[in-house]
């Protein structure tokens, strides 16, 4: 059932958490993206500048087509380029944990789902490599746990990468309902992705879009953020 068309109040149940990772659980300080567009230019030879090109929600695979895009190259080069991300990330560790940040009220949503027993992975277009890096240097290992996660080089599109998520979780033993899942992102793509699988949405404003961009997409919720997440708190019955 479409987000849009479920009954809204307090106290929907929910069991499992899949989160984005960039702009919903954490910021990298433009680490990130230096390495993505560094590792095109491993490949190709030229360094794409990325101004202008609409990378939120995509996975990398998308993101990596778009960049060669933008220098004429050929999207045949894709799989070098996520082959140099894994590489570069992998040696760009420690800047990562140098630069890598929780968003406010973060750590305090995932304690919380935690005592409740929710259980919490990620839907992310990241390829594991790069998720994990991320995750681990944001301190967010536990309560997320990545083994269960949907990753970039999950699946073909967005949509695949969750599916993947949800068949890990339920080949650990989650048996809950696909309504009481919820996918939390910071873009519009995120709650496609929700509407596609039959599972709830909240959105938060702390991307590249704006929560008062995305209030009237359908989501079961939209915030500015999750330093200002009572309203989430009382849906999912944790205050």
């Amino acid at each position: 059932m479409p987000t849009s068309d479920r009954p809204p109040g307090p106290g929907l149940p929910v069991t499992a958490v899949l989160w984005d990772i960039d702009g919903t659980l954490l910021t990298t300080g433009g680490v990130s993206t230096q390495v993505f567009l560094d590792s095109v230019s491993d490949v190709v030879g030229r360094r794409p500048d990325g101004r202008g090109l609409d990378f939120g929600g995509r996975i990398d695979p998308e993101i990596a087509a778009l960049l060669l895009g933008s220098l004429g190259a050929d999207e045949s080069l894709i799989p070098q380029v996520i082959g140099r991300l894994q590489v570069n990330a992998n040696s760009r560790v420690e800047e990562f944990r140098q630069h890598v940040r929780p968003l406010p009220g973060v750590v305090q949503t995932l304690s919380l789902l935690a005592q409740a027993g929710v259980r919490q992975t990620v839907v992310t277009g990241n390829i594991r490599t790069v998720g994990r890096i991320k995750l681990e240097a944001a301190n967010l290992v536990p309560p997320i746990d990545p083994d269960l996660g949907g990753f970039g080089d999950s699946g073909a599109t967005r949509v695949e990468v969750a599916l993947a998520a949800l068949e890990l979780l339920v080949g650990a033993n989650w048996e809950r309902s696909l309504d009481q899942c919820w996918i939390v992102g910071d873009t519009p793509r995120d709650l496609l992705c929700a509407n596609a699988l039959g599972v709830r949405c909240a959105l938060v404003g702390t991307g590249t879009h704006s929560a008062g961009s995305m209030s009237g997409l359908g989501a079961d919720l939209v915030l500015t953020g999750l330093d200002d997440a009572a309203k989430l708190y009382e849906l999912w019955a944790l205050t």
